[in-house]
C-alpha cells in the first residue's frame, strides 16, 4: 500500500481530539493520558510500525499479572472473543486492554474519542470478572455489556456503514461474497476473511474483519501461550477462542464512523496475513483444521 495514501498522525492531533472530551492529566512521555469517567487511566501513544506507517496505540492497565501461564492466557483468549474493539494483552507483568488505530486517508476525532472511551470502560468493567476467573472464585460476574446502539435508528447507522463497506470491497477486491448470517467474505490463500458491521456505543458502528484460523481444536496451555505470543507480535488484531465451537479466530475491529477505504483495506490485510500465514504451522503443531480443510 502506498504510503502517500496514509495521513500523518501526530501527538497534537490526538490531544486536540481528546481535549474537550475527557479529563486530561500530565501525559509525561505519552501523547495523552487521562480518565474517561471510570477508575481506569487511559494512555495514548503515537508510534511507527515496521512498515513506516504511524499509528495510535490506546491502552489502560487492568491488573497486575506477574506470571505468564497457560491458564491466564486461556482466560485472555476466551475473553477476547467478547470484545469488539480492542484486545487483552499480557505484557510487562500487567494485564492490559489496548486498541490500535491505523488511520487511512482520514482520522476523525470521533474515532480517537470512541476508542479511548472503550479502552477505559473495558479495563474497568472487566477487572472483577477476569480476577474471578483467574482465582476460580464464584460466582463469576456476567460478560459486561457496553452501552449499545439500542436506539430506533441503530439499524440505519449499520445500513449506512454496510453500504460503504460493500462499495470499498467492490472497488478494492472486486467484491466479496455475502452471507446473511456471516456478512461479506473472501478467500486469502488457505484462509477466509469475513467482514461484518456491528452497532456499538450509542450511535456508532464497528466494522470487524475476522478469520477462523483453526476449528475442532481444544485450547491447551501450549496453544494458548503460542497464540498470545503471536498476537502480540503486531499492534493490530487479536486471537480469540470460542469454547462452544472449539475454534480459534483472528480479528481486528475498527470504528465504522468516517470509515475510509485505506483503513478497511488495512484491517482486512492484517487479518488475512496472520490467518493465512499462521494456520498451516499451528495446525501442524497443535492439530485442528484450517478453513481450507473444512471446505475441501
Amino acid at each position: 500500500m502506498a504510503l502517500e495514501h496514509q495521513i500523518e498522525v501526530n501527538e497534537m492531533s490526538v490531544r486536540h481530539a481528546l481535549a474537550n472530551s475527557f479529563h486530561s492529566t500530565d501525559p509525561g512521555t505519552h501523547a495523552w493520558r487521562g480518565t474517561t469517567g471510570t477508575d481506569a487511566t487511559v494512555v495514548c501513544d503515537v508510534l511507527t510500525g515496521e512498515d513506516g506507517r504511524p499509528y495510535v496505540r490506546i491502552w489502560a492497565d487492568l491488573m497486575d499479572a506477574p506470571d505468564q501461564s497457560g491458564e491466564l492466557d486461556r482466560v485472555i483468549l476466551i475473553e477476547n472473543a467478547n470484545l469488539v474493539l480492542g484486545r487483552l494483552v499480557h505484557t510487562g507483568g500487567r494485564l492490559r486492554v489496548e486498541h490500535g488505530i491505523l488511520a487511512g486517508t482520514t482520522m476523525a476525532a470521533v474515532e480517537v474519542q470512541a476508542s479511548v472511551w472503550t479502552v477505559g470502560w473495558t479495563a474497568s468493567a472487566y477487572a472483577e470478572r477476569i480476577e474471578t476467573l483467574i482465582r476460580h472464585s464464584k460466582p463469576v460476574p456476567p460478560v459486561p455489556e457496553p452501552p449499545a446502539a439500542l436506539r430506533r435508528d441503530a439499524a440505519y447507522h449499520v445500513d449506512i456503514t454496510t453500504r460503504r463497506v460493500q462499495r470499498f470491497l467492490d472497488e478494492r477486491f472486486g467484491g466479496f461474497q455475502h452471507d446473511p448470517d456471516w456478512g461479506y467474505h473472501g478467500a486469502f490463500g488457505s484462509a477466509r476473511v469475513f467482514v461484518d458491521v456491528l452497532p456499538v456505543l450509542e450511535d456508532s458502528t464497528a466494522v470487524r474483519a475476522s478469520s477462523p484460523v483453526l476449528s475442532d481444536i481444544d485450547l491447551g496451555d501450549e496453544l494458548a501461550l503460542e497464540l498470545i505470543r503471536l498476537g502480540q507480535l503486531g499492534p493490530f488484531g487479536v486471537f480469540s477462542y470460542l469454547p462452544s465451537r472449539r475454534e480459534v479466530w483472528f480479528e481486528h475491529g475498527i470504528l465504522g464512523d468516517d470509515l475510509d477505504q485505506v483503513e478497511l483495506e488495512s484491517a482486512i490485510e492484517v487479518v488475512a496475513e496472520v490467518a493465512d500465514g499462521q494456520d498451516d504451522a499451528l495446525a501442524a503443531r497443535f492439530g485442528g483444521r484450517r478453513y481450507a480443510d473444512l471446505t475441501g
